[in-house]
């Protein structure tokens, strides 16, 4: 008879939509967690990932709002208040500067990724006896061939201002090289239009990123080290973690996801063009070991 009440309580629970990947969100725990407003730096990738901490906290019962913004937009936002989180920091490199003023009010909930790393790139059709490094951008006949508009994406961003450092360091604009910045769609499109046409191009570019899985790329040689490596850090408020039910903290300290599955879930936002709620929630329902580890009593 109990095991009958419990399938039919399941049953209800499911007709009325209240069940996520880590189970019942009985209305005891919705009243428990409060709402969260969750920054998010508008490029796909973080998309990605955002899309699954969401699903996460909408599991544990929290009403998830999605706050979208460029990098100095969405650190700003933190600073003030306006978002609880972010999803997610990568430090210490390329947002360690936007994060050191707020450092002291975040607290590191979870690593998403180790390995996250900013670079440049050339297509794999460019002869890597030519150019290997971002050194032999400077050759004469490597600039006469190369197109001289490099374009990145991410206005404040660490791709952006470390793409203008090395512009210095290397004296690129003394050979004739541009740094300029564009919408993620056309920035993407150029790497297109130059693998299906055989034009040599710098693609400023990162790790995860779906283009990465798409077009074969090669990345160059650095040898200043102006860009380093990072790993993709989800930062909570300290005044609102400490409001969150410990259940959440724990829960949300065991995600964890990888660069080869962000790489993917990107892709199938950007590519096959699924809603991203999809995407996250097709992820956890096709890996419930791993979901089933975050959510452990």
């Amino acid at each position: 008879m109990l095991k009958h009440v419990v399938r039919t309580l399941a049953a209800v629970a499911v007709s009325l939509g209240m069940v996520g990947v880590a189970g019942v969100v009985t209305p005891a725990r919705a009243q428990s967690a409060p709402p969260v407003t969750m920054g998010q730096i508008n490029l796909t990738f973080y998309v990605a990932t955002g899309a699954v901490v969401q699903a996460v906290l909408e599991d544990l019962g929290h009403k998830v709002t999605v706050s979208e913004g460029n990098h100095p937009t969405i650190y700003d936002r933190l600073g003030k208040g306006e978002v609880d989180m972010l999803v997610a920091s990568w430090l210490p490199n390329a947002h360690g500067k936007l994060q050191a003023p707020l450092a002291s009010q975040l607290v590191e909930a979870t690593t998403l990724y180790e390995g996250a790393k900013l670079y440049w790139a050339v297509p794999a059709h460019v002869p890597e006896s030519a150019v290997r490094s971002v050194d032999d951008l400077r050759k004469p006949d490597v600039a006469a061939r190369m197109d001289k508009d490099i374009i990145g994406v991410g206005p404040g961003s660490g791709l952006m201002v470390g793409s203008g450092e090395i512009m210095k360091r290397y004296g690129l604009e003394a050979a004739g090289y541009k740094l300029g910045i564009a919408p993620a769609p056309e920035w993407a499109r150029r790497l297109a239009d130059a693998t299906a046409s055989g034009k040599w191009m710098v693609m400023p570019l990162w790790q995860p990123q779906y283009l990465n899985a798409v077009y074969p790329v090669r990345v160059l040689e650095e040898p200043q080290g102006v860009f380093g490596t990072d790993r993709a850090v989800v930062v909570v408020r300290k005044a609102i973690w400490e409001t969150w039910p410990a259940r959440t903290r724990t829960v949300l300290s065991r995600v964890q996801l990888g660069i080869p599955v962000v790489t993917e879930l990107e892709r199938q936002i950007v590519v096959d063009k699924k809603p991203s709620a999809q995407v996250a929630r097709d992820w956890m329902r096709a890996n419930p070991d791993i979901v089933k580890a975050w959510f452990a009593q």
